[in-house]
This record gives C-alpha cells, structure tokens and sequence, in this order.
C-alpha cells in the first residue's frame, strides 16, 4: 500500500511539474521578443540621451580592445546627416562593489564627454547606487578623460569626487569612463566611424 501510494504521489508531482515548466516556456517564448525589443528600445534612447546631437546611430561592427580591465560592449557612431557628431559608448566594469556595472557614454567629436547613463548596476541603494545622479555623473561632462577619482572636492580639472563611503563604485565609473574615451579617441583618429 505504502510502495503503491508513493508511486502515486511521485507520479502526480511529475505532472505538476511538467505542466508548470510547460507554462514557464510559453510565457517565455511570449515575453522574451518584448524584453528584446524594449531593451533596445532603451539603448537607442540611452543612445539619444548622451549624444543628443545625434539624429540617427550606426553600429560599429570592428571589436575594440577592453582597456584596463573595462568591456567595451557596444559602439555607435552618432550621425547628424552625413556629419559624425561624435560616439554613444556602452562599456561595462566587474569593479564595483556589488558586482557588473555598465555604462554608456556620450563623446562628442571634440572627445569631451557629453553626459554618460548608468545602465545597470547592483550597488548599494544610498551609497554607490548614487553614482547614476547627476551629483557624481555630471563631474564627466564637458571634459576630455585621463580622470582620477579623488576624496573629498576635486582639486584638478579631471578630478573626480568620489561618493562618500561609495569610493569603489566611484573607480569603477570612472575607469568606464576613460575606457570609452580610449576608444573614442582611436577610433576618431583612424576615421573607424566611416
């Protein structure tokens, strides 16, 4: 009776478990094309938001060499008509107190940063999740790299104040940062936008 019952039991948990993961696989064949077209949906508006001269975006499809440890995950050379008017750089860092952070920038043809756009993280709320404000984040822009992130007030042009109790986000950001200009910088002098 017993060997009976488990047999029973076992057989009905099966089910269960079969129908909920066939459940799970359509709600994902259905949600999956949704999350991929509002994710790019998103990076095009990310895109919009650093480089706002920006009419139109081409993906650059040469890879580029990660830089001190940071990702480069995705280029875009912002068009206004045929003019290039500068580049929408999506890098991304393991440096960061909670783990992956990544970042796009905004650098204009002069290669100053126009604004960068934390994209995602998993800092700490109150602390290095505060480097997506513009408190931290506007520190970049209109200006040209080789930053350094430093306690306190930024005694230098390319000083970066760190966030309090939040300096290692604060590195991450900024190491992200320099990496886009690195490769903004090369690939505006070898004309890779064309």
């Amino acid at each position: 009776m017993f060997v009976k019952n488990a047999i029973i039991i076992s057989l009905k948990l099966f089910v269960i478990t079969a129908v909920a993961a066939l459940c799970l696989a359509a709600v994902n064949m259905v949600t999956e094309p949704i999350i991929k077209k509002n994710s790019e949906k998103n990076q095009v508006l990310a895109q919009q938001k650093v480089l706002s001269a920006a009419k139109e975006f081409k993906a650059v499809e040469a890879p580029l060499p990660d830089v001190s440890g940071v990702k480069t995950e995705k280029v875009n050379v912002g068009y206004d008509g045929r003019d290039v008017v500068g580049y929408a750089i999506t890098v991304v860092s393991d440096a960061g107190y909670g783990g992956k952070i990544k970042v796009i920038v905004g650098v204009k043809n002069d290669l100053t940063v126009e604004k960068i756009e934390i994209l995602e993280h998993s800092e700490t709320a109150g602390l290095g999740a505060n480097a997506a404000k513009p408190k931290f984040s506007g520190q970049f822009e209109g200006k040209k790299g080789g930053f350094s992130v430093v306690k306190g007030s930024a005694k230098n042009v390319n000083d970066i104040s760190a966030i309090s109790s939040a300096t290692i986000t604060s590195k991450a950001v900024t190491s992200c940062v320099n990496a886009a200009l690195v490769n903004a910088k090369e690939l505006h002098s070898t004309g890779g936008a064309e």
